[in-house]
């Protein structure tokens, strides 16, 4: 169970970073937990 998930996270970071940045910092750090 935790190689499909780290797998899925190495996907997903990425793409939260590229959402994280596109925000410009509206309270979402890159893990995606709001502030």
């Amino acid at each position: 169970a935790i190689l499909p998930y780290c797998q899925a996270l190495e996907k997903l970071a990425p793409h939260i970073q590229q959402l994280s940045m596109e925000s410009n910092g509206k309270g979402v750090s890159i893990e995606g937990v709001l502030f």
